[in-house]
């Protein structure tokens, strides 16, 4: 099956979508939570849930790509090449997600910390609301003394978070089901749906990989594992 340009612009268009949908599903629940006197705690500037692992599909990725100036692209591929290096040595999931408390902040992040590609960040960042201080999101639960610990979650509003965590379940529930939607569009296309780190995804973007993925399967593995990405930690859907 050829893959045109077409196909990678319908794959954008869903994006921006289900992008606007969820943006309005997040503002209605925030104001019906506060409402009732729940507490939200985002905010311009906030930027702590900005050093956890950022993963999504390749659609998204290409919407970031396709916006950055050369400033921003440099950092995103620097920030790259330096996770592939460090995940070799990580054996597990729980390994990797430290890592990046350990690398610092999202490369797209401006020097005043907030979100230099904010328009068309992914559903995962969209739908990662907190019901918590951002102390919180930046907060590393391994190193907490248990009574600190107990007394975070006995302040949980069990009612709406992911227990236990202090993020809003519905709204997860909600950017993975479209995150999903996404990939079974891309499935149905290309004969395969690339998920994964945000910065990994965007810079092999730059160096080639849409155009890979518009010659098949077979390119898209080859060209991932010449880069050196071919590591599950970092990229799913990846094809046989």
């Amino acid at each position: 099956m050829m893959v045109t340009g077409e196909m990678l612009n319908q794959l954008l268009e869903q994006v921006k979508q289900q992008q606007m949908f969820l943006e309005m599903l997040v503002r209605s629940w925030v104001d019906d939570y506060r409402a009732s006197g729940g507490s939200i705690h985002c905010g311009k500037g906030c930027r702590n849930c900005c050093s956890l692992a950022v993963h999504t599909g390749f659609a998204e990725a290409l919407a970031v790509a396709r916006r950055l100036n050369e400033a921003q692209a440099e950092k995103v591929d620097s920030y790259a090449v330096r996770l592939r290096d460090l995940v070799k040595n990580v054996s597990d999931l729980p390994q990797y997600l430290r890592l990046h408390r350990q690398m610092g902040f999202c490369p797209l992040l401006d020097d005043e910390g907030t979100c230099s590609v904010y328009p068309v960040r992914p559903l995962t960042c969209r739908a990662l609301i907190s019901t918590r201080e951002s102390v919180w999101c930046g907060a590393d639960f391994s190193t907490l003394a248990p009574e600190e610990r107990e007394a975070f979650l006995a302040g949980l509003d069990r009612k709406v978070v992911a227990f236990p965590s202090h993020y809003v379940a519905t709204l997860q529930e909600s950017g993975k089901e479209l995150e999903e939607a996404a990939a079974q569009h891309m499935r149905l296309h290309f004969g395969f749906a690339l998920y994964g780190n945000l910065g990994v995804l965007v810079h092999l973007i730059r160096k080639g990989l849409a155009e890979a993925c518009q010659e098949g399967p077979v390119a898209t593995a080859r060209f991932i594992a010449q880069a050196g990405f071919d590591n599950p930690l970092l990229l799913t859907g990846v094809p046989d």
